[in-house]
């Protein structure tokens, strides 16, 4: 029950996927091939690194039981010793806030706060965007098999398969996509078949987000 709650509370990040059609948008074959693994990885996870990220953000969960998707949209904020935030604006407000030890959900005037020990496998799931923009592969790489489709110098997809059989359960693979230096967006599929896509637009980092900006995403944590 915990592992599928905080799934649900975590499936928030990550344009459609490698089919996408959109011009602007990942080539349709770019996930095709072998990947690289290993230090093949670093200079990718080197671009990533960030000390604060902020972006808007578009996503579509599509589900099998579902004529249409199901539309969201808000804001992403990271801060490298604070955590990640997302604001949800349309169709109704939701916070969600992951540090290295809790997930706060807060809907309306109900707050919620799981920690993250209690799932070693989830936790792991929840931190992969984060983790990711703190270009900590080793750390990563503990919980699942990665690979690289693409190039630093151009387009790039990185693909999380997780290694743990609980966490097969519920995720089948992550897959984060990315053009050069800029983060894209972010592909869940869930054990089930049903997935999300995330479009991320209006990327700023570092200076360009300043603490006025953290400190409302985050309040007191």
């Amino acid at each position: 029950m915990f592992l599928r709650a905080l799934l649900i509370a975590v499936v928030v990040f990550g344009p459609g996927g490698p089919g996408a059609a959109a011009a602007d948008g990942p080539p349709p074959t770019l996930v095709s091939g072998t990947p690289a693994t290993g230090k093949k990885l670093d200079p990718v996870f080197k671009l990533l690194e960030q000390q604060r990220f902020a972006c808007k953000f578009t996503e579509e969960k599509h589900v099998a039981l579902l004529a249409r998707p199901l539309k969201s949209s808000g804001t992403i904020t990271f801060d490298r010793d604070k955590g990640i935030a997302r604001a949800v604006t349309a169709p109704k407000p939701q916070l969600v806030v992951l540090t290295k030890t809790s997930l706060k959900l807060v809907k309306g005037k109900t707050v919620e706060e799981i920690p993250l020990s209690k799932s070693k496998d989830l936790k792991a799931f929840a931190m992969i965007f984060p983790t990711t923009l703190r270009g900590d592969r080793a750390e990563l790489e503990k919980s699942f098999d990665i690979g690289l489709y693409g190039s630093e110098g151009a387009w790039w997809a990185l693909t999380f398969s997780p290694k743990d059989a609980a966490l097969q359960k519920f995720v089948k693979s992550v897959t984060v996509f990315g053009n050069k230096t800029d983060v894209v967006a972010m592909r869940i599929v869930e054990a089930s078949g049903d997935s999300s896509d995330t479009q991320l637009t209006d990327v700023r980092r570092n200076k360009d987000v300043p603490d006025t900006e953290i400190a409302a995403a985050f309040g007191a944590n």
